[in-house]
């Protein structure tokens, strides 16, 4: 069998050496073989008695006996015959281990492709037939796993051809000094797993050999059997005694041109040959990934892309009834500062309009709208300067004048309580937290602003990729293991990754949508860019907690908060807000200089507060868990009972 050592699947890629690359190949050959042998030689300088079955009490092959086949076109036919001793450890049957793969040099390695498999038990014993690639070998198992009782002395057989097993040899690689075709192979591997009392190998050939040469016994030992026959085409080879492990390498040398000596072999790295830089493989690759760039771009054109009226200032609609145009929004439009809110719309609202989504920071600046309002009071606890927590107080009952989500984050807040800290709130909210902003994501997505609900977009987006990240892994994966043309399944992946990047670009305003946008961000322009002279003109109302809400959806609640502690500071009559429960005798902006910090903290907290997961939602599971010594020749594998 070709080399002694286990090897990979049953893959052929065929890639001729030239001859230059043989001579090469043979040479390097003949100087491990001397390597080894020598070496060899050290390790059994005291010689040992010869093995016999006696010596193994167990399991052992009483008789190996072997035909290969030459032909003309470099294949072999091989027919193995064994009786194979189970002793006193009955099993189911044995297993041929074959490569199917055989590093060489350069890079390379040489594929042995192994066909036509078939097995028969001339003694009766199960001989059903399973064969399956594992790594660079090929595992035939004959018997029947549901019998593991055979015992005693079995018969089994073996059939298999094997394409491209004769070497070309130059006059130099010979001990004869004439150059020929060579059948150099290791007709009993080192891998078998069990002694050999007697063996017999046959090498028949359409022409006479030339030359012929044995070895059997340890890994690397010289002689150790007998070749009969010579010159004639049929040789036979004999040797007795042989241990676990031990080879039998036969060898035969015939005229120059007998038989066909081109060798099958492929690049030896996996990654490598999986991924073969050819014509083909990036042409195919670049032609799908240009492919699949242009279907992405296009679908992310038609579904992602914020629409706007055509030929209106940012910001205005068509007068009633009018049916005005849209077109794709274009790069940045220029913003207008708006010095009041849309109308008739909440900072949460307007928050998840500006960037897509339903944040926590919305639904904590509804709750703080929602005290503004009067539906609820926030106390600081402890020092109120700098509060350890904060307790929200119930004034009175929602009303149809919270648009839904607010109805429900307000009724999931007290439930059948008057009061509740924020520290009371953490890991019991978040279930009622998602509630409201998927009822948050319906209310933008209902009054027209979307062309799909935001987050369901995202979702839709984000599946689609992913499952064609997981095709194209699985699909590149397929290919490596079993071709050439990995490469091909890297589009996929690209393609899949680059629309994952873009999953939170998904959502797309309608014009409507682009509209009220407009309007939103001059509105959140002014609460950045106000100056205390323009403040001045509203002396006396209360436009801090009026827009407070507003500043903390927009992430601005800091920058609003230090106009009007500043304000104060300088006199001016800057109302109370009768929302928040602390106050001072000397008024409230002056024992809150720091006021602005404060809100951020409240908001930070709150945040924290109702988005904690709650116990028990989150955790695992208590289920989780070369040539002229024995065993340089070609082929090889192994195998044994089972």
């Amino acid at each position: 069998m070709p080399s002694n050592r286990r090897q990979t699947v049953l893959r052929s890629a065929p890639a001729p050496t030239s001859p230059t690359r043989d001579r090469g190949v043979h040479a390097l050959r003949a100087l491990l073989a001397m390597g080894a042998a020598a070496f060899a030689v050290a390790l059994t300088a005291i010689p040992a008695p010869a093995a016999t079955s006696d010596d193994y009490p167990g399991r052992e092959v009483l008789r190996w006996d072997a035909t290969y086949a030459l032909h003309e076109d470099g294949s072999v036919d091989v027919r193995t015959e064994i009786d194979f001793d189970f002793g006193n450890e009955p099993g189911h049957g044995v297993i041929f281990t074959l490569p199917t793969a055989q590093p060489i040099d350069d890079g390379y390695e040489r594929v042995w492709d192994i066909s036509d498999v078939t097995a028969d038990s001339p003694t009766g014993a199960p001989d059903d037939l399973s064969t399956e690639g594992q790594g660079d070998v090929m595992a035939v198992r004959i018997g029947d796993e549901n019998v593991d009782d055979v015992s005693g002395v079995q018969t089994y057989a073996i059939t298999y051809s094997v394409a491209h097993v004769m070497n070309e040899t130059t006059a130099d690689e010979t001990d004869a000094g004439v150059a020929g075709d060579e059948f150099h192979w290791n007709a009993i591997p080192s891998a078998w797993e069990t002694p050999i009392a007697e063996a017999s190998i046959t090498v028949q050939s359409p022409v006479a050999a030339t030359d012929v040469a044995c070895s059997a016994g340890p890994p690397g030992t010289r002689g150790g059997c007998d070749a009969t026959g010579e010159p004639a085409e049929t040789i036979t080879y004999e040797a007795s005694g042989l241990a676990a492990g031990e080879p039998l390498t036969v060898t035969a040398l015939y005229p120059s041109g007998s038989f066909d000596t081109t060798a099958n072999t492929r690049i030896a790295n996996d990654v490598e040959r999986a991924f073969a830089i050819t014509p083909w493989t990036v042409g195919i690759a670049v032609a799908m990934l240009a492919v699949g760039l242009g279907a992405l771009a296009l679908h992310f054109r038609r579904t992602a892309v914020d629409r706007q009226y055509a030929e209106l200032t940012p910001g205005l609609g068509p007068v009633s009834g009018a049916d005005a145009g849209t077109r794709p929004v274009a790069g940045g439009q220029p913003v207008a500062v708006q010095f009041e809110p849309p109308a008739g719309l909440r900072p949460g609202q307007l928050g998840t309009l500006l960037d897509e989504k339903a944040d926590v920071r919305d639904v904590t600046a509804t709750i703080v709208d929602q005290a503004v309002r009067g539906y609820m009071r926030i106390d600081p606890v402890g020092d109120e300067q700098e509060p350890e927590d904060y307790t929200l107080v119930k004034l009175r009952d929602g009303d149809d004048a919270m648009p839904a989500y607010g109805r429900t984050l307000f009724d999931s807040i007290f439930d059948v309580r008057e009061q509740v800290t924020l520290t009371e709130l953490k890991a019991t909210f978040a279930a009622d937290l998602a509630k409201v902003q998927k009822e948050l994501y319906a209310d933008v997505t209902d009054r027209g602003w979307f062309h799909r609900n935001p987050q369901s977009a995202r979702v839709a987006w984000a599946s689609i990729a992913a499952a064609g990240l997981v095709v194209g892994v699985i699909g590149t994966l397929v290919l490596a293991a079993n071709s050439r043309w990995a490469l091909v399944g890297l589009p996929v992946v690209i393609v899949s990754i680059i629309a994952l990047v873009l999953t939170g670009a998904a959502p797309a305003r309608t014009a409507e949508g682009t509209r009220v946008l407009a309007q939103t961000k001059g509105f959140k322009l002014f609460l950045e860019t106000a100056d205390g002279y323009r403040l001045r003109f509203e002396e006396g109302h209360d436009i801090f907690s009026q827009y407070l809400p507003y500043a903390i959806a927009f992430g601005i609640a800091d920058k609003w908060s230090a106009k009007f502690a500043a304000l104060a500071q300088e006199g001016y009559d800057v109302p109370t807000p009768t929302w928040y429960g602390a106050y001072y005798g000397g008024g409230f902006w002056l024992g809150h200089q720091n006021f602005g910090a404060q809100m951020q903290d409240f908001t930070s907290l709150t945040d924290a507060a109702i988005s904690t997961p709650t116990a028990g939602a989150s955790g695992g599971s208590g289920f989780s868990s070369g040539g002229g010594f024995s065993g340089g020749g070609s082929f090889g594998g192994g195998g044994g009972g089972w």
